[in-house]
């Protein structure tokens, strides 16, 4: 190779690394997708809990909803509640509640208010 066509090369192939560098870097500091931070910024729940256990465990940590006879499924991202609360705004806090717990995408509220 002569001396110009070897500097293109080899600038070109730096010029390669810092683009793949810079989405090294970018996956480190968290701008890049899968760089290890949350898209969602609820709290991720600990460990392996499946979600219809996180929401139950969310709705017995609510003093207004504790006792409370709700039901909890899921399938997928989509919680399902059932069972009769006492007001509609019992109603509304356990959606809510259901809502703030990772991994939940849909709230299927079928509670009845009594």
């Amino acid at each position: 190779m002569t001396g110009t066509v070897y500097k293109r090369v080899l600038a070109g192939l730096v010029g390669a690394g810092a683009v793949l560098l810079g989405g090294c870097v970018a996956a480190l500091i968290g701008n890049a997708p899968h760089s290890g931070t949350l898209a969602d910024p609820r709290p991720a729940v600990q460990g392996t809990v499946p979600v219809d256990a996180a929401v139950r465990a969310r709705l017995g940590a609510d003093p207004a909803l504790r006792g409370g006879a709700i039901s909890v499924s899921a399938a997928g991202g989509t919680v399902t509640l059932r069972g009769t609360v006492a007001t509609s705004a019992q109603r509304a806090q356990a959606e809510r509640a259901a809502r703030a717990v990772a991994g939940v995408s849909a709230v299927n509220n079928q509670l009845k208010v009594n």
